[in-house]
């Protein structure tokens, strides 16, 4: 069954029907998604093409393929329904913050329009805590749209997960190194060196204004 909140596919060959449309909606080539998901262009290739005749692609080509494309390899087979948000050029996933520490990015049930440019692994978070609330940061439960494809620069906000924690602050960038700032002045510690373990999820790019 079709229906206004999920996309349902037909054919001989649903898989093809599926990463055709996914890879539009990531504006991805077939080298392209070969060069992130590991998997040889060849084999994309036949997938896309064979349409009937194809073979059942193997279950680690579908998780690789998938992880790349935001779907469960599920999605990917048409054993499970896709959003038809997630379908949308400009739309990306509104994931929780226990997913940057625990590395889980495939599978999510809200997705958003982002009103800027951004890269297909561009994301949202909804702002938690107080570090980053003040007249130039944000407000508690706003939406931040983060892009891994945007430089950390000097003066950026940015999301990082250290020591299995996810943090949100403001790159500074002196001679003395790279640092971390809260927003907030009234937040103990408001600038930390940014720790040698940290990993850089991405950069914000909007919150109801261009970042």
């Amino acid at each position: 069954m079709i229906t206004s909140d999920t996309l349902s596919t037909f054919g001989n060959n649903p898989v093809a029907e599926i990463l055709e449309a996914l890879m539009s909606k990531h504006r991805l080539s077939q080298t392209e998604l070969s060069n992130r998901s590991g998997v040889s262009q060849p084999a994309i290739n036949r997938i896309l093409n064979e349409r009937s005749r194809a073979k059942n692609p193997r279950k680690e080509t579908l998780q690789k393929i998938a992880g790349v494309l935001g779907v469960t390899p599920e999605q990917l087979t048409g054993q499970e329904p896709i959003s038809i948000r997630m379908m949308a050029h400009g739309a990306v996933p509104v994931m929780g913050w226990e997913n940057l520490t625990h590395n889980v990015r495939n599978q999510h049930s809200i997705w958003i329009a982002c009103p800027v440019d951004h890269s297909d692994l561009t994301f949202a978070l909804t702002v938690q805590g107080e570090a980053m609330i003040g007249d130039d940061g944000y407000a508690e439960g706003e939406i931040i749209f983060i892009d891994p494809g945007v430089a950390p620069t000097h003066g950026k906000d940015v999301v990082l997960v250290t020591a299995g924690t996810a943090l949100f602050r403001r790159m500074v960038i002196t001679q003395e190194g790279r640092f971390l700032k809260t927003v907030n002045p009234s937040w103990p510690n408001p600038i930390m060196p940014l720790p040698a373990d940290a990993i850089i999820c991405g950069t914000v790019v909007f919150s109801g204004r261009v970042r």
